[in-house]
């Protein structure tokens, strides 16, 4: 297993990322002392009014951009070769961020609205060779809303969005995202699986950064 450490003189901050790390369920250690430093602890988190520089360490605004940046670190990387990042079209947007395979994140957008600052965002806090957007073809207004609110930010694509809301006693927009994310063709109905709950659908799914790290 690796872990953040966190190291920094910024109150606010530090208490945001603890808080943040406990809602991502990421391991974490608080460093006390630079000179005994565990050594699973592959990045180190600071705040950017931090004015030391350490090995491994990450300066961030805030405790998701902080987070986002250390993700490719926590699996041994400098960054992510590719990032998808799979949008369920409705006026209540699912999102999933998609790196190299692996689930990140998945959530619903509340106004669609603010879709497009989501996805700057998470343009500019991940650490990636290449991104990509693919959407569900569903819900053609709202769709085409989207794709008018994401235009330039990085290269769209359409997919057929088949199979992505099964079964229905468990599906949301944020479920539907992360599949979408996936699909070349149209979402294998056979990665679901057979017993699973509203709680472990996405560690029973998906492969996930938790079942990495």
């Amino acid at each position: 297993m690796t872990r953040v450490g966190i190291y920094t003189h910024d109150f606010k901050f530090y208490h945001d990322i603890v808080m943040d790390l406990k809602r991502w369920n990421l391991p974490f250690f608080s460093i006390t002392d630079l000179y005994d430093i565990p050594s699973d602890i592959n990045v180190i988190m600071s705040s950017v009014n931090d004015s030391f520089t350490l090995p491994g360490q990450i300066k961030a605004r805030n405790s998701l951009e902080g987070i986002r940046k250390c993700l490719p670190m926590l699996l041994n990387r400098d960054e992510f070769d590719k990032i998808v990042i799979g949008i369920d079209p409705g006026p209540r947007p699912g999102v999933a961020v998609m790196a190299d395979g692996v689930l990140m994140e998945a959530w619903e957008c509340p106004v669609i609205g603010n879709i497009r600052e989501s996805v700057l965002h998470i343009i500019g806090d991940y650490r990636y060779r290449y991104i990509m957007i693919k959407i569900g073809n569903g819900d053609r207004p709202n769709r085409d809303i989207i794709i008018k609110h994401l235009k330039n930010l990085a290269p769209v694509i359409i997919v057929n969005e088949e199979n992505t809301s099964t079964p229905h006693k468990v599906h949301d927009n944020a479920l539907s995202a992360a599949r979408i994310s996936l699909i070349d063709d149209r979402y294998d109905i056979s990665r679901t699986p057979v017993k699973f709950s509203r709680k472990n659908i996405y560690e029973k799914e998906f492969t996930t950064i938790h079942s990495l790290i």
